[in-house]
């Protein structure tokens, strides 16, 4: 292939993806794009499948693995924060959400439940007098109180007239939740800004994409009309670049729904 082949190819697509372009929403009540903006590391999840083993399938062949269930694994998410400190405020209000702490109010026992953070003083000196029961209870709260979905948007350079990005694919994390705030380190010296990195653990992830031509839902690869077609016009790009007999053929999936 030839470099203007190859150029060509390339600026046809948009170019070269750059990873520093994407935008994360997290689907909490009343978040806003707040996070969004302090969102500065992330990352698209991987995908992997739990194997099995078989043995004696047929004469002299050894060991052969098949999938057998579907793996999801943690992910990661770190923040800039503000002055406010306000990305890690709501990280430990969204891990307090999980565990609510509740005390006794009187003689019938009554419990009562403390809020994710005490009131400020006016002086700091005077945060020390904030104090809780001892004898105070932990519980745990349903899942659909601190569940909710993580969408991380793969975003490229875009015309002027969608404000020059574009978004190339979306992960959505269904029912995510902060497993682990790891902890900020302060130290004298330069001056850096602060940052705050969780831990996500969730459900399932799937994926959301805008290309028509490869959105076609349950195609079978390796199908014989399938097959026929490729070799048919001997060229991969045509794979990718339906021509009339390949819309036809498509056509018979049906219209996928990638709604979000």
């Amino acid at each position: 292939m030839s470099v203007e082949k190859f150029l060509s190819h390339i600026n046809a697509n948009g170019g070269m993806s750059l990873s520093n372009h994407f935008i994360v929403a997290i689907g909490w009540p009343g978040l806003g794009n707040a996070i969004s903006f302090a969102c500065d590391e992330a990352q698209l999840p991987n995908t992997q499948a739990a194997t099995g083993t078989i043995k004696g399938r047929y004469q002299g062949e050894g060991e052969i693995n098949y999938p057998h269930t579907r793996i999801f694994t943690e992910m990661q998410l770190g923040f800039q924060c503000d002055a406010n400190m306000s990305a890690l405020k709501f990280l430990n209000h969204w891990y307090n959400h999980i565990f609510k702490e509740y005390y006794e109010t009187g003689e019938d026992s009554d419990a009562g439940v403390y809020s994710w953070a005490d009131v400020a003083k006016s002086n700091p000196l005077d945060h020390k007098l904030s104090r809780r029961q001892r004898n105070r209870t932990v519980q745990l709260s349903y899942p659909d109180k601190y569940c909710t979905n993580i969408y991380v948007h793969k975003t490229e350079l875009g015309p002027k007239s969608s404000g020059g990005v574009r978004t190339s694919m979306t992960y959505v994390m269904e029912r995510a939740w902060p497993y682990a705030i790891d902890a900020v380190p302060l130290q004298f010296g330069s001056a850096q800004i602060t940052k705050v990195t969780a831990q996500f653990y969730y459900t399932k992830h799937r994926v959301v994409i805008s290309d028509e031509s490869m959105r076609y839902e349950d195609q079978d690869i390796g199908s014989e009309e399938f097959l026929k077609i490729l070799n048919r016009n001997r060229k991969l790009r045509d794979v990718f670049t339906p021509n009339k007999e390949m819309n036809k053929l498509l056509g018979k999936f049906g219209d996928p729904n990638f709604s979000l």
